[in-house]
């Protein structure tokens, strides 16, 4: 059988295509084929990219958080040595008494209310009313301030008379730390 040329042209052509086909079925298409594996190994990559990150960002998390935790032992370190166990009464009327002389106020009134407890803590509240003038309630204030025992200003009210003294209504509070 003798082909014309135009069909031997044709036949090859076929062939041609044939073969490209073939090849990229078998390189590009099927399930073995090199571009399937390059496909899997990347998206495999990718995945464990994702993983490395999470990762990364947990231990960062956990980083800060275990810093986190040892400032706050610390913090409460510090505000168990300031927070006393027992209400010491006493002492703190002492104290004030002293801080209001310390600064040249005269305290009136020193009056202790319930204690309120929290969940680590129990708060005391204070009435306390004194008279001094200005510099001396700013140094009383100080004092207060710088007290060992912690010590919180919840309001004040200041009231003056006609010669400048002023009489001085604070409500405080403090603390006792419950172990």
């Amino acid at each position: 059988m003798k082909l014309s040329p135009r069909d031997r042209k044709l036949l090859i052509f076929m062939g041609i295509v044939i073969i490209l086909a073939g090849g990229y079925y078998f390189l590009y298409m099927a399930p073995g084929s090199p571009a399937n594996r390059w496909r899997e190994v990347n998206e495999r990559l990718a995945t464990k990219e994702v993983q490395l990150r999470e990762a990364q960002a947990a231990a960062r998390m956990e980083e800060r958080l275990e810093k986190d935790y040892f400032e706050a032992q610390a913090r409460l370190k510090f505000a168990k040595g300031m927070l006393p166990k027992e209400e010491g009464l006493p002492k703190l009327l002492k104290d004030v008494y002293g801080m209001g002389r310390d600064s040249g106020a005269t305290i009136l009134s020193f009056g202790p209310g319930a204690l309120q407890p929290k969940e680590y803590y129990k708060i005391k509240p204070i009435s306390l009313s004194l008279k001094c003038t200005l510099p001396q309630l700013v140094k009383f204030l100080h004092k207060i301030e710088m007290s060992e025992r912690l010590l919180d200003v919840q309001s004040m009210s200041i009231s003056s008379d006609a010669q400048g003294n002023l009489s001085v209504t604070l409500q405080l509070a403090t603390f006792v730390y419950i172990e």
